[in-house]
């Protein structure tokens, strides 16, 4: 009977000290606090570059350095303007502007232009070229010669049937040439003005092609007048016009 005695007065008393010590192990667990939430990284602004990166126009988009828009963005010359404000686009002597020949002419003018007018000194404009013609040439803007030309300054221009026209500046009549083999007869071209040229001391060629021109065949035409031979003695600048111009009528650069 003692010995029951012991067994009924101990039980009770583990019994206690179990739930006491499962009451510890909860409040431990209670205490726990969930980790604080890790604060987000602080907002950068990417600076703005210090070199004026390479210019590419495509079918579909412009890219300036890895920045790029689409053409079909809306607004998009209020676009593409807004875009160059935060490059260095008068930095360099040279700015280098890379053009696919399949890009219709009014898109790569439009381009162009828009370098131009965000402070472009010189730009070099580089297409695969047509034949043996240079893939690389310095294009002037209307901007940098102005419109005090020699009326007899020489416009070239290529046709919506792909022949090639010139004439003066000052207007007159424009001798056309019918389509070649492989585009435009350039040879035929400057076969006569070449000759007609003598006679003019403009240091200028103006160029452009119709609308629906491929880029390629427009830059081909003052490519032509580069890789004339012989040479042309006195021309030495080419421009690419804002506007094409009417085929014989006179041509009033816009500054």
């Amino acid at each position: 009977m003692a010995h029951l005695s012991q067994i009924s007065i101990l039980f009770p008393l583990v019994f206690a000290l179990g739930v006491a010590a499962c009451d510890e192990e909860k409040k431990a667990v209670d205490v726990v606090k969930p980790a604080a939430s890790v604060s987000a990284a602080p907002t950068t602004t990417v600076e703005a570059p210090k070199r004026m990166p390479e210019v590419t126009l495509h079918s579909s988009a412009v890219t300036v350095g890895i920045d790029e828009m689409a053409l079909t963005t809306p607004s998009f010359d209020q676009a593409f303007s807004s875009m160059l404000k935060k490059f260095p686009v008068s930095e360099p002597d040279v700015l280098i502007f890379n053009v696919d020949r399949k890009v219709k002419t009014p898109v790569v003018t439009k381009v162009f232009y828009a370098l131009v007018d965000a402070g472009a000194k010189s730009i070099e404009v580089r297409t695969k070229p047509r034949g043996s013609f240079p893939d690389r040439l310095v294009l002037l803007s209307e901007k940098v010669v102005g419109d005090d030309l020699p009326g007899c300054t020489y416009v070239g221009m290529v046709l919506d049937n792909l022949g090639a026209t010139f004439w003066k500046k000052q207007g007159g009549t424009a001798k056309r040439y019918t389509k070649g083999m492989a585009g435009p007869d350039f040879s035929a071209m400057h076969e006569v003005m070449s000759k007609e040229a003598k006679s003019c001391t403009s240091k200028v060629f103006l160029f452009s092609s119709s609308a629906e021109i491929d880029w390629g065949h427009c830059f081909d035409i003052a490519g032509s007048v580069k890789a004339a031979d012989p040479p042309y003695e006195h021309i030495d600048k080419l421009v690419l016009l804002r506007e094409a111009p009417v085929p014989g009528k006179p041509v009033k650069l816009n500054p």
